[in-house]
């Protein structure tokens, strides 16, 4: 018999069957600091029960935070409720080798990217220069410079905390001579660059066709971009293919050729519905 996880045996633990199988998927770890993103069906109180379980079972848990809302706005960031615990949303997070500071309640932060993260470092060849268009608190801007050979990355993000926090961790990670942080909208900043880069990284999917957009004119010959975007499907395959055919549809309007070298399904975000990136190398005509 498969056991089950330890976040779901918590959850029946502490409420029952029938509402860990709501919850128990929804519950993120983030340095000493547990998240549970919200369903909309069921009460804050009913939280506190769980918050409570998740300090006595994980005890490198300190503090549970209740996220009741979606990701919103340009800073990508979520309305929060103190469940248990310390009540500090600061934490160390630590991702491939990697040590990031961040406020869970200030910057966005999602640990299924992780995948992502090292999947595109790996692809990082030597003396690259790489734009990264939403760095957040630096997470593929510093495990690319780690784990790549770039010589110059540029990180744009217009959260000033993620900018703060971004800051401190090339520092952290002894990356500093490679990163230069600005802070600043990103469409903005990048339709008035001068100089051409080899990689650009696009992971905010709500702004993908204004990203692409003054991406292209930045991207050298044989670059490759990154785009992140939200596509209807009814599987992980269907997904990947159909946002690859949307994504060279889109890079093509700017008269350049395409080839797509890879992609990645990061999740499925609801009901048919996922979000995806693809790797695009562009060749201008």
């Amino acid at each position: 018999m498969t056991k089950k996880p330890l976040l779901r045996r918590i959850a029946e633990k502490a409420l029952g069957s029938e509402y860990a199988e709501l919850i128990w998927r929804r519950i993120e770890i983030i340095g000493d600091i547990a998240i549970i993103r919200k369903p909309f069906n069921l009460s804050e109180e009913i939280f506190k029960i769980i918050g409570e379980e998740l300090l006595k079972s994980l005890h490198y848990v300190k503090s549970v935070w209740l996220a009741v809302t979606p990701v919103h706005g340009i800073e990508r960031t979520r309305n929060y409720i103190h469940l248990a615990g310390e009540k500090r949303s600061e934490t160390v997070y630590r991702e491939h080798g990697c040590v990031f500071r961040l406020d869970v309640t200030k910057v966005y932060i999602s640990p299924v990217l992780g995948y992502d993260h090292m999947r595109v470092a790996r692809q990082v060849r030597e003396n690259e220069r790489i734009l990264n268009m939403f760095a957040g608190f630096g997470p593929y801007s510093i495990i690319a410079s780690k784990y790549g050979k770039p010589s110059y990355v540029l990180s744009i993000d217009i959260n000033e905390y993620a900018v703060k926090y971004a800051r401190e961790n090339i520092e952290i990670n002894k990356v500093t001579h490679l990163n230069e942080i600005i802070h600043g909208d990103a469409l903005l900043i990048t339709s008035s660059l001068q100089s051409k880069f080899d990689r650009i990284l696009m992971p905010f999917p709500e702004l993908f066709e204004k990203a692409v957009e003054v991406a292209i004119p930045v991207i050298r010959e044989g670059g490759i971009v990154h785009p992140h975007l939200f596509i209807e499907a009814t599987n992980k395959k269907e997904a990947l293919v159909k946002a690859t055919e949307t994504v060279k549809k889109l890079i093509e309007r700017f008269e350049v050729f395409t080839e797509v070298i890879g992609g990645h399904v990061i999740r499925g975000i609801a009901p048919h519905k996922y979000h995806v990136t693809v790797d695009v190398v562009i060749k201008k005509k």
